[in-house]
């Protein structure tokens, strides 16, 4: 068998050797692709018990949020102290409701928690200086509230 020709027409003939080593290269080529994807998909999800912090900025008349301030300079901040001990970190600005009215909340944070003992100990050691900087990009009130993921629904 590992000799035998596939016929594709004049002057075209492939061996099945050729074929089966050609497909075989082509799926471990997209395995690996896949793999790459997956692997950063399942990175960007939460799973069942992980723990979170999720920290709320209330909106309000005379309230201001720096949104540049705090991608380009506050969250790399926070990544950099707390390296490893945090797996995502999403900051989303509130959008109006149905009706037209100002969201509650101009902006909402998820810090997804990889290692509650390295975020605790980070926290023990930056958290003031962290909260030194909030003023430097909004005068809103924060609420924090940590968190445990209880149900995931895809």
């Amino acid at each position: 068998m590992s000799g035998e020709h596939i016929e594709l027409g004049p002057e075209q003939s492939l061996n099945r050797r050729s074929v089966l080593t050609g497909a075989g290269k082509a799926a471990a080529a997209a395995a690996a692709v896949g793999a790459t994807l997956s692997t950063s998909a399942l990175a960007a999800d939460s799973v069942v018990g992980q723990y979170c912090m999720t920290i709320v900025y209330e909106n309000g008349p005379d309230v201001r949020f720096d949104f540049d301030y705090y991608e380009n300079t506050h969250m790399p901040l926070i990544m950099r102290l707390y390296g490893d001990s945090i797996s995502r970190f999403e900051l989303r600005r509130g959008q109006p409701g149905a009706d037209g009215s100002p969201p509650p909340f101009i902006a909402t944070l998820n810090i997804y928690i990889a290692d509650v003992d390295a975020f605790e100990a980070a926290a023990a050691e930056h958290q003031a200086g962290i909260r030194a900087d909030v003023s430097k990009f909004t005068n809103a009130n924060l609420i924090a509230q940590r968190d445990s993921v209880f149900a995931i629904d895809e």
